[in-house]
């Protein structure tokens, strides 16, 4: 009978156990949030490291090159653009397509005949940092916890080291 009980207590401890870890939200950068903000989150990322490998890819006289950064783009733009006021939506577009834009750059690029070297690459930080801000301010409302998943998100992807590559690669 006493080794009834004791093996009660023990299922009750692992079937609480397994309820408090089920039902644990997900974290990044120390910030709490729902399971589908995550998801949408690790797909933001998934999602720009995809754009800067087409970046990486471009060449000036492959079209199909050109196609594909402004594919990645535009699904960068699509599945966080919902989520964010029309004016974050509007400075979303504008870190592609502005007067200064990643693709409006690379556009020009293909134009002039040249591949992203590194002083055109390096045109391209401040609206790295624009994607990010804007990706995570379509999940976040809070700004202390937008500002820490953020910094996380720059470190993870490493997009300063990755945007010196693009430049350095075509700078031989």
């Amino acid at each position: 009978m006493r080794k009834a009980f004791i093996a009660l207590g023990v299922i009750m401890v692992v079937l609480l156990t397994a309820l408090i870890t089920v039902n644990q939200q997900p974290k990044y950068a120390g910030v709490s949030m729902p399971k589908s903000d995550y998801q949408q989150l690790q797909r933001s990322q998934r999602e720009i490291k995809d754009f800067v490998q087409t970046l990486d890819n471009f060449k000036y006289d492959k079209p199909k090159t050109m196609t594909a950064v402004e594919n990645a783009g535009n699904v960068i733009i699509k599945d966080n653009s919902k989520n964010l006021s029309s004016s974050d939506a509007q400075a979303l577009r504008d870190a592609f397509y502005g007067d200064q834009g990643i693709i409006t750059i690379v556009h020009a690029a293909k134009k002039g005949h040249y591949n992203i070297d590194g002083s055109v690459a390096s045109r391209f930080h401040d609206k790295f940092n624009t994607i990010i801000t804007m990706s995570v301010n379509a999940l976040n409302k809070s700004s202390a916890q937008r500002a820490d998943i953020v910094t996380q998100m720059k470190v993870d992807l490493n997009i300063e080291s990755a945007i010196y590559q693009i430049g350095a690669k075509n700078d031989e």
